[in-house]
């Protein structure tokens, strides 16, 4: 019986570890992010910064770039792929879809691997 409790109490925490990574829908403001880029910033900070991006693009961009924050100062939307930080090389890709002018941050830190541009396809992009 109470194998079977821990059981039933595991799977709730379990849900609630893989939900805290995805990104949260509260807007974020630009920071140091230049006009026309992408960017990621590895540490969370709060209001004005001078923490330098880990990841400043222009364009569409592949390769890992520690994450915590992200803003897309861009005038297109981006579809972000990432990796959960502690499951990076066995975790689940995730994506998620910024808005141009618009910005959030991870729960948790990620890896965020490749920005490319979103295709539309008629779908909103939260």
């Amino acid at each position: 019986m109470r194998l079977r409790t821990i059981a039933l109490a595991a799977l709730p925490a379990a849900f609630l570890g893989v939900m805290a990574s995805a990104p949260s829908a509260s807007a974020w403001a630009p920071g140091n992010c230049p006009h026309s880029t992408f960017c990621v910033w590895p540490e969370f900070w709060y209001g004005d910064t001078d923490m330098p991006p880990s990841l400043t693009t222009g364009g569409e961009w592949s390769g890992s770039a520690r994450g915590h924050i992200f803003y897309n100062n861009t005038s297109r939307d981006v579809t972000m792929t990432y990796v959960v930080a502690q499951e990076e090389g066995r975790g689940t890709v995730h994506t998620a879809c910024v808005s141009r002018g618009q910005g959030s941050y991870f729960t948790m830190p990620v890896s965020v691997t490749q920005v490319a541009w979103r295709e539309d396809d008629g779908s909103p992009c939260w």
